[in-house]
């Protein structure tokens, strides 16, 4: 009995950890992003989103994935204002006025293709 049970709870929570969002705070906004990026991806593989702490906040970075070289991905603010575009054919790193690559950190995956 105790066996079972011990089973059943192991099959729930692992229900239950498929889904990352259920375990993160995401904002509302930024679920609603992510709903409809699913449909809405440019490339057939490799699109993502990312959480990163980005100037003491979270950040949520959308990229369509790698079917271009100039591709840019988005970086959204917790309450879904588009803060910057990185990578396209510059390869820009840039966003609001550093270099997001050398000051982003805790890079989370929110969601993947």
């Amino acid at each position: 009995m105790r066996t079972k049970i011990m089973m059943a709870f192991i099959v729930l929570f692992c229900t239950l950890a498929c889904e990352r969002s259920y375990f993160l705070d995401i904002p509302d906004c930024i679920m609603n992003k992510i709903r409809e990026f699913e449909k809405s991806h440019l490339c057939d593989h490799g699109a993502s989103v990312y959480r990163f702490v980005f100037q003491d906040r979270f950040v949520y970075v959308f990229s369509d994935g790698d079917c271009g070289a100039d591709m840019i991905a988005t970086v959204y603010d917790e309450n879904c204002n588009v803060l910057c575009g990185l990578g396209g054919f510059a390869g820009n790193t840039m966003c609001e006025g550093v270099r997001f690559d050398e000051n982003a950190t805790d890079e989370t995956l929110i969601w993947e293709e």
